[in-house]
C-alpha cells in the first residue's frame, strides 16, 4: 500500500496521503491524468524506473561511456575524441544480461547449532517487525516474469517502446542461469525483501546517514540541496555477500546497519536493542544466510557445498508445558518467510519400542502446536509433508 490519492471537486489532486513515492511520481503534469505514480524500484533514493536508464546512467557518470540512443549519433559530448561508444544494441544487451542473472537465494550450513540460531532469527526478524518493511517477497503475477525491452516505463533519453520491435525474454526458462525463480499458481514470489517504498530512517539532528543532495527534485534547486532523508528499502536478497550494508554501502557489519535505523524504523531498532543477545545473534546467523549463490546452482536453498537443502525443516525447537495440562510444541521458521509454508505433521506414541506413530490432527503449516499432555503423553515426532 502506498497511501491515498484524492481528486478534489475542484479537479485538482491532492498527493500528501500518499506514502513511499519520489517526487518524480507525484509530479502531475496534466490534470486531467494526475500523477503518474510510476514505482521506481533502483537506487537508493527510488530515482530510476528501468535497468536501461540504470544502464546508461552508470555507463556516462562511472566510466565515462556515453550511449547513442541519449547522446546522439555521432557525438563526443564528453570530447575524448570517441564518438558512439555504445550502440542502442549493446545497451540491449546489457540490461538483458542483468535481468537474466540468476537471483539470488539462501546458505545454511548443515550445523545443527546455526540451524536452530538460523530458524529462531526468520521468527525474531518478522515478530520485531523488521518484515513491515523488508517484506520477504513481493508476487509478481500477469506474466510480469517476462522481461521486456524496451521497457514500457523507460523515460526520455532511453530507448521507448514504438521506436523498435519489443524484446521479450522469459526470465523463468531453464537455459537461463540456474537458480530459477518458478511461477506458483501464476504467481511468481520474489524474495527480495523490500517493499520498494521510500522510508525516513534518519535520526532528527545532523544525522551522518542524511545525504546532502536529494536526487528526486531538479538538478541546482533548492530542493536538490536541501537534502534527502527518504531512502528506498535496502533489497536483502543476497546482500550479505558484500560488506557494504545501508542505503548508501558506508556499514561495514549487518548489526551496525541494524543499530543505524531510525526515523520510521526506530521502534523495530529499539526492540531490537532490548533482544536478549542469543536472539539478536539469531537475526544476524539468519541475515547471514541470504546470498548470491555460484552460477548453476540448482536449489535457491542449499548448505555450504551449495547441495540442495530442504527448508524449513523437520525439527523441534521446544517442547513447553503450559496451563491447563497442554503441552507446546515449536518447529521450523517463521512462516511469513516463505510464499507457500510447507505443512508439517505432528505425531505421537507412548512407547519407545511401539511400531505405529499416531497423527495429532491435521498436517499444518504453523510452527507450532499445542497438544493434551495426557492424551499425547510419551514421544512426538515432526514430519514434512510435501
Amino acid at each position: 500500500s502506498f497511501g491515498m490519492l484524492s481528486l478534489m471537486a475542484d479537479g485538482s489532486w491532492d498527493t500528501s496521503m500518499i506514502e513511499g513515492m519520489p517526487a518524480p511520481s507525484l509530479k502531475i503534469d496534466d490534470e486531467s491524468v494526475g500523477p503518474n505514480l510510476i514505482i521506481r524500484p533502483f537506487h537508493q533514493a527510488g530515482n530510476v524506473v528501468s535497468i536501461r536508464q540504470f544502464s546508461n546512467n552508470a555507463f556516462n557518470h562511472h566510466h565515462g561511456i556515453q550511449t547513442s540512443e541519449r547522446f546522439g549519433l555521432g557525438q563526443d559530448p564528453d570530447g575524448d575524441g570517441y564518438v558512439n561508444e555504445m550502440t542502442r544494441a549493446d545497451v540491449t544487451a546489457v540490461s538483458v544480461f542483468q535481468a537474466a542473472m540468476a537471483p539470488p537465494g539462501r546458505v545454511i550450513p548443515n550445523n545443527q547449532e546455526i540451524e536452530l540460531a538460523v530458524l529462531n532469527g526468520e521468527v525474531k526478524f518478522t515478530e520485531i517487525g523488521c518484515a513491515r518493511c523488508h517484506v520477504p517477497y513481493l508476487p509478481l503475477g500477469e506474466n510480469g516474469w517476462v522481461f521486456t525491452e524496451p521497457n514500457p516505463y523507460n523515460p526520455e533519453g532511453n530507448l521507448r517502446q514504438g521506436e523498435v520491435p519489443d524484446y521479450q525474454l522469459d526470465l523463468t526458462g531453464a537455459d537461463l542461469p540456474l537458480p530459477r525463480l518458478q511461477p506458483i499458481n501464476g504467481v511468481v514470489y520474489v524474495p527480495a525483501f523490500t517493499d520498494l517504498k521510500l522510508h525516513d530512517i534518519s535520526a532528527l539532528d545532523d544525522d551522518p546517514n542524511v545525504e546532502v543532495l536529494n536526487m528526486n527534485q531538479p538538478a541546482g534547486s533548492n530542493g536538490f540541496f536541501g537534502g534527502n532523508r527518504e531512502f528506498l528499502t535496502r533489497k536483502l536478497w543476497g546482500g550479505s555477500g558484500k560488506p557494504n550494508f545501508f542505503h548508501h554501502g558506508k556499514f561495514t557489519t549487518m548489526r551496525e546497519s541494524i543499530l543505524a535505523h531510525a526515523g520510521e524504523a526506530m521502534a523495530e531498532k529499539e526492540t531490537f536493542e532490548a533482544l536478549p543477545d542469543y536472539d539478536k545473534d539469531s537475526i544476524i546467523e539468519f541475515l547471514k544466510t541470504l546470498k548470491v549463490l555460484p552460477e548453476g546452482t540448482s536449489s535457491v536453498f542449499v548448505d555450504e557445498d551449495y547441495q540442495p537443502k530442504e527448508w524449513p525443516p523437520a525439527q523441534f525447537q521446544g517442547i513447553t508445558s503450559i496451563p491447563g495440562g497442554q503441552i507446546l510444541l515449536q518447529w521450523g521458521g517463521a512462516s511469513q518467510l516463505y510464499p507457500q509454508p510447507p505443512a508439517f505433521q505432528v505425531q505421537s506414541k507412548s512407547q519407545l519400542n511401539q511400531v505405529t506413530w499416531t497423527d495429532i490432527g491435521e498436517p499444518t503449516k504453523s510452527n507450532k502446536l499445542e497438544v493434551n499432555a495426557l492424551g499425547n503423553s510419551g514421544f512426538f515426532r515432526l514430519l514434512r509433508v510435501e
